[in-house]
């Protein structure tokens, strides 16, 4: 998934201020819900591609490491991995499954490419793993169940 939905500059201004970024990424996410629960599924999940890319950059910004800021990466990391979910999710609803697969495994290769950043942080390296466990167990059932299917047929 190398398309890129925010604007450049808009791209660079997250990375530069990710404080700022994640109230943004907030607002996406409280956007793209309501958009959800309100039937508007073309633009949920417009909104949802955003705040996904919005939640990855955040997550690669260069930032100070230390102690203190655990629970931000924390939170980072949690932000991005449900927001995957989420988008997944809304594709699968609507029967894009290519690209519903495509955002679980963008969402796994990134947490694997940001453990190693963490290794001296075990709560932050459980979280990475607990929510690439779960991603996995979103993937792996989509994909028992086509292999089901495709048996039945």
């Amino acid at each position: 998934m190398n398309v890129q939905r925010l604007c450049p500059v808009y791209r660079k201004w997250l990375q530069l201020n990710p404080s700022n970024a994640r109230q943004h990424r907030y607002a996406m996410q409280a956007q793209t819900q309501q958009a959800h629960q309100q039937g508007k599924l073309d633009y949920a999940r417009e909104l949802g591609y955003q705040t996904f890319e919005a939640a990855k950059v955040i997550l690669n910004a260069l930032q100070p490491t230390s102690s203190q800021k655990v629970s931000v990466v924390q939170e980072d990391v949690l932000a991005f991995g449900t927001m995957g979910m989420y988008l997944s999710s809304l594709l699968a609803q609507e029967h894009k499954k290519q690209e519903s697969h495509a955002i679980l495994q963008e969402c796994q290769q990134q947490l694997i490419a940001i453990l190693p950043l963490h290794a001296t942080n075990p709560s932050v390296c459980k979280l990475i793993a607990a929510i690439q466990h779960t991603v996995e167990q979103t993937y792996e059932p989509q994909n028992s169940r086509q292999l089901a299917s495709a048996a039945l047929h």
